[in-house]
């Protein structure tokens, strides 16, 4: 019988900058196929997905162009090839339900992010959790849910962090201390999603009550968050003017964001999708990930 993959999920999965053979599920397929020959792998993962529990807007988009649409819900509901032969379901959600730019901003109080975080990542995940096992029925079949990461820590590069702002849309006020009453607010941001998202996550799985399930940690530490010299496992940007995308995805990518936002009206949202892999794994934090999940599947 013929091994399966399933990937459902948001930019993460999808893979957000990397080339397809750079991406944690193929580097997962790659890696079982001497055990499986004929392996196969099917990413329904999409950049920008929410997880859409509790219904979602906006127009499905394709490829690198982040969108909320499919969210991780209609994903799964769209897989019809014989879920039941399915043996691994790797997903994640939750970020883009809270909103990434939320998470940075340390001016974006009501409602708290501690209430955003437990409507997405327990309330939200909890009613995914409960479709995707009943839709991957397979007894043998493992569902794993990746956490997430710090973006942002007290090692990051100052002025990498006040740019990756700007690309949000989120401006340190003149009369701030920038890197002490404005950056350290969002270290602290970053830290408290990272950390409250997996215990979330984690008590949405045990409330699912379904054995297969298992949470697998990214593995990701401060000194990988953005911005860190050396062993940052996120995609930057370069810090000049230009705030170039690093990826190697970025010429496609571009072609992409054009046709999905012409127009001068939709110049912040194109240039927006231009630098989409900022902060998302680079081709080592993909490693970090898929060496995660094969050791989740190996205990």
């Amino acid at each position: 019988m013929t091994f399966r993959i399933v990937t459902l999920g948001d930019s993460v999965p999808w893979g957000q900058g990397l080339l397809e053979d750079e991406k944690y599920d193929a580097l997962v397929q790659a890696a079982l196929a001497a055990a499986h020959p004929g392996i196969t792998l099917e990413r329904l993962a999409h950049s920008g997905a929410v997880i859409g529990a509790f219904g979602a807007t906006g127009t499905p988009e394709a490829g690198e162009v982040p969108g909320a649409r499919p969210t991780i819900v209609e994903q799964c509901d769209a897989f019809a090839d014989s879920p039941d032969t399915v043996d691994l379901v790797l997903l994640d959600g939750g970020i883009n339900d809270v909103g990434v730019a939320t998470i940075l901003n340390p001016l974006a109080l009501i409602p708290t992010l501690g209430s955003r975080i437990t409507r997405a990542c327990h309330d939200e995940m909890l009613v995914l959790l409960r479709k995707v096992g009943a839709k991957f029925s397979k007894a043998s079949c493992r569902l794993l849910v990746t956490g997430y990461y710090p973006i942002v820590s007290a090692q990051s590069d100052p002025l990498g962090v006040r740019r990756l702002l700007g690309l949000h849309g989120i401006a340190v006020p003149d009369f701030l201390d920038a890197e002490e009453a404005f950056l350290a607010p969002v270290v602290e941001r970053c830290r408290e999603f990272f950390t409250d998202s997996s215990a979330e996550t984690q008590r949405a799985i045990a409330d699912a009550g379904d054995p297969r399930i298992r949470f697998v940690p990214t593995g990701f530490t401060d000194e990988n968050a953005i911005f860190v010299a050396g062993t940052s496992l996120l995609w930057g940007l370069d810090v000049d003017e230009a705030l170039s995308p690093l990826d190697p995805a970025a010429a496609r990518r571009r072609a992409q964001c054009d046709l999905a936002h012409p127009g001068p009206l939709a110049v912040v949202a194109r240039e927006y999708c231009y630098r989409a892999s900022a902060g998302h794994p680079n081709v080592a934090g993909a490693q970090r990930l898929a060496a995660q999940i094969l050791a989740a599947l190996g205990s």
